[in-house]
């Protein structure tokens, strides 16, 4: 198309890399052509250009009054800038109101006492125990995500060698969640705790989902030994993470996650109505602050994590509530 042609060259001509959500001009065409640039937008008319070049505007104003209110994180442009909020909300795909009551009585309660233990740092990266961060693509299969980086620090924990786990086989596989349609970690685990994971290697994610292949693809891994759910606070959650990695819901149908760049998410704005899984990898004790992977690709957010701070009752970004832990090796607990 010639009008987003032209609009491009004038960015680029123009020279530069543009503070998207820090400039106070209100030049929107030059910031939206140096947006399509950077994140290899393509539109297929002058219509659809027009149409996420006004959703694109809408979601700048928020970023900039956001970023003006000088809070302890930052909001910027990503992939989703120029979506609308319902291709949003379709990522999210943590759905608790499918959980299966019989089916989720095969997890047992975490044994722990959730005590009131003092707070050290935790750092599961360092450990050697998470993956790369991958992507989910438009796709409500977060919840796979999660439950796989989990399984993942748990079987690196017992053997000492990190593995990646498929995402695939429980979007096409596991019959009491949906695929992209959404599910729960816990379903996750049950799943593994009857069919052995497959490696990501031989059941690559793609997209759109197909039918189940497991059968097709043997496993020389073990079954999952055992699911356990968190109990509600942060007492639990951090306990919880002091055993290993942890899948956790959190609220993100908000402009603060959506939109997150950097710092620490606080307060109140994110909500507590769980809708996203995501894998929580540590604990940072100077910042007071939980440290999590997300499943949106490397480019959102801090190099594809987020940080939340650790905070009372149902937590924030409602982080203390529906947690969960694959675990091989109970003996330490």
């Amino acid at each position: 198309m010639k009008i987003l042609s032209v609009l491009i060259v004038a960015a680029v001509a123009a020279g530069a890399l543009f503070t998207l959500y820090g400039s106070s001009s209100n030049d929107v065409e030059l910031h939206f052509a140096n947006y399509m640039t950077t994140f290899n937008k393509n539109y297929q008319s002058e219509e659809e250009y027009n149409f996420r070049k006004t959703i694109f505007a809408d979601n700048l104003k928020v970023i900039n009054e956001h970023n003006a209110k000088g809070k302890s994180w930052t909001m910027g442009v990503n992939d989703f800038t120029d979506w609308t909020n319902e291709e949003y909300k379709r990522m999210l795909g943590y759905k608790p109101k499918i959980r299966d009551a019989n089916h989720a009585a095969n997890l047992s309660d975490m044994p722990v006492n959730c005590k009131d233990l003092p707070l050290k740092s935790v750092d599961w990266i360092k450990a050697g125990f998470v993956g790369r961060v991958k992507n989910q693509g438009a796709c409500g299969s977060c919840w796979t995500f999660s439950a796989v980086g989990a399984l993942e620090g748990a079987y690196a924990k017992l053997t000492g060698k990190f593995v990646e786990f498929s995402e695939q086989q429980l979007v096409e596989c596991d019959k009491f969640s949906h695929g992209c349609n959404g599910g729960l970690m816990e379903n996750g685990f049950i799943h593994w705790m009857r069919n052995a994971p497959r490696t990501e290697e031989d059941y690559k994610y793609t997209l759109p989902p197909t039918g189940c292949r497991e059968a097709q693809i043997p496993s020389s891994f073990p079954e999952l030994k055992y699911g356990y759910r968190v109990d509600i606070g942060w007492q639990c959650v951090y306990e919880a993470l002091t055993h290993g990695v942890t899948s956790v819901a959190i609220r993100a149908e908000n402009d603060d996650f959506r939109h997150y760049q950097g710092g620490i998410i606080d307060g109140e704005g994110c909500g507590t109505d769980l809708d996203h899984g995501v894998t929580l990898v540590g604990y940072d004790a100077e910042t007071d602050a939980w440290k999590i992977k997300n499943s949106w690709g490397p480019n959102w957010g801090e190099n594809g994590y987020v940080r939340i701070r650790r905070g009372e009752h149902l937590g924030v970004c409602g982080i203390n509530q529906e947690n969960s832990q694959p675990v091989f090796d109970d003996s330490e607990y």
